[in-house]
């Protein structure tokens, strides 16, 4: 027994750290519009930063909510009709434009404030024209904890 839980032990630290290096490296902003503030989540020059309620109302308006999670996360749990768009492997301007138009309500979501893949998200759909965006930073775990995919 002593055996096995030293082996979970080794194995969940590893993971842990393999899984560090990976959040430490994400964070590159190819267009130099997010930033990093002192408490840790992310700001995006030109992109509206919300929070649950006004999210809720776009909700409501018929905006197009695009998670940016990992794939997994996706599968697990969402926002009732977001679509899944995986920062590192599936977002693009190509696969966004075939679920959003540019000038169409369009928000981006992650986990949480201090997990940048909305924030990039957002200045990437800036970059490429599109006019009417929304930086939803508490994202999943906001709207988890509200009941508004009960509606």
């Amino acid at each position: 027994m002593r055996r096995w839980l030293a082996c979970v032990a080794v194995f969940t630290a590893l993971s842990l750290f393999g899984t560090a290096n990976t959040l430490s490296q994400e964070f590159v902003d190819p267009t130099g519009l997010v930033k990093e503030t002192s408490s840790g989540d992310f700001v995006v020059d030109g992109v509206e930063r919300i929070d649950l309620e006004r999210a809720h109302e776009l909700y409501q308006a018929g905006a197009v909510f695009v998670d940016l999670r990992n794939i997994w996360r996706y599968d697990l749990a969402h926002i009732r009709g977001a679509v899944g768009l995986e920062l590192n492997s599936q977002f693009n301007e190509e696969s966004l434009a075939k679920h959003v138009a540019k000038d169409q309500a369009v928000v981006f979501y992650c986990n949480h404030s201090a997990c940048p893949r909305s924030a990039i998200a957002s200045a990437l759909a800036l970059t490429w024209g599109y006019t009417d965006i929304y930086h939803f930073p508490d994202g999943w775990s906001a709207w988890s904890s509200s009941d508004y995919d009960k509606d």
